[in-house]
């Protein structure tokens, strides 16, 4: 078994609403060769108009979101082979395996021991044969690495926080990527999206972004922490390093501004927003920054727009109750 693009634990994965994106644009007769995701997170949005042949952009603040683009999406050339060998030798192989960061750090916690040595041994072994590897073989077996320290870790499908039970030993095997060939080349970016686009242009802009008070970088700690590979300190119940530095601006008090100087600053034919209604939650957390109005009216001041939606039930895993929730799109012919 491979693993696929979309085989994470990840909040506001769009693989389940691609179908809702590509009606939309087909039902408005949107013609375009460029795509622009500027928010992209887990990369399936990008590699769905990768494989129709369309000219790609795509971004996210995160390092972690970054090595995943490299190994899947990438047209880097890469050794099968090489790959296959590395996988086999760490599913089979006990000899690499010793104490280190990880285990000392998570063990006990979001993973059992052992797990955690593996992990921690594994990545100090890819970091070791580094010169060995080219960037996208590096980034390859990082990603496998990564999505199996998430499949198997102790929570309830992210890293703000662990389960209260203690992690039992799970069985851990790198998988290889289900990776496949584009016509095109993506142009792949961790920057800031607002600084971003004042240096691209692309026929669609894609707008994704938080629009609560959750960030990310808090979500997914634990794998940017993995994939930088620096060691840093952590703190807290949680575990979490220092990361002001990753943290979204759209999910602090400025996301208006911040979300309108992004509009202004397209420079595409189209804009396509994605929004859901999670305003209407119970946590204060996860109230939107962005109000639907807010959206309507900026969009509506650069061009022609309309809006559309459907019933969807939200990734929630924690005590948060979602009602009468719906995702929305908004597509604007500037």
């Amino acid at each position: 078994m491979k693993y696929k693009i979309h085989n994470r634990r990840y909040i506001g994965n769009k693989h389940k609403l691609l179908s809702f994106i590509d009606n939309v644009l087909n039902y408005n007769k949107v013609e375009f060769n460029s795509f622009a995701d500027l928010f992209a997170g887990t990369g399936v949005v990008s590699e769905y108009f990768l494989s129709k042949n369309k000219s790609v952009i795509i971004n996210d603040n995160l390092y972690s979101n970054y090595v995943f683009y490299v190994a899947w999406l990438s047209n880097l050339e890469y050794d099968k082979d090489k790959i296959n060998n590395f996988i086999n030798y760490y599913n089979n192989s006990m000899e690499y395996i010793k104490d280190n960061y990880f285990s000392d750090i998570f063990s006990g916690t979001y993973f059992n021991y052992n797990n955690a040595k593996q992990i921690g041994s594994i990545r100090v072994d890819i970091e070791k044969n580094r010169e060995k590897l080219n960037l996208r073989e590096y980034c390859i077996l990082l990603s496998s690495l990564l999505y199996t320290t998430d499949k198997i870790a102790n929570t309830c499908g992210h890293f703000e926080a662990f389960l209260a039970k203690k992690p039992q030993e799970e069985i851990f095997k790198l998988q290889d990527l289900d990776i496949k060939k584009y016509k095109y080349k993506p142009k792949i970016f961790q920057e800031n999206a607002n600084v971003l686009i004042k240096k691209i242009k692309a026929d669609l802009v894609y707008i994704d972004p938080p629009y609560n008070s959750r960030q990310y970088i808090n979500f997914y700690h634990l794998l940017e922490n993995l994939a930088e590979w620096k060691q840093p300190k952590v703190f807290g119940k949680t575990l979490k390093m220092e990361r002001n530095a990753k943290k979204s601006e759209y999910s602090k008090a400025n996301a208006l501004n911040n979300f309108k100087d992004l509009i202004l600053n397209c420079n595409s034919q189209y804009v396509l927003v994605s929004y859901n209604n999670t305003y209407k939650a119970n946590s204060n957390a996860s109230i939107n920054k962005i109000l639907e109005k807010d959206i309507y009216d900026i969009l509506s001041s650069v061009g022609k727009m309309e809006k559309f939606d459907i019933d969807y039930k939200y990734f929630n895993t924690g005590k948060t109750n979602f009602s009468d929730h719906k995702e929305m799109l908004f597509l604007c012919k500037i």
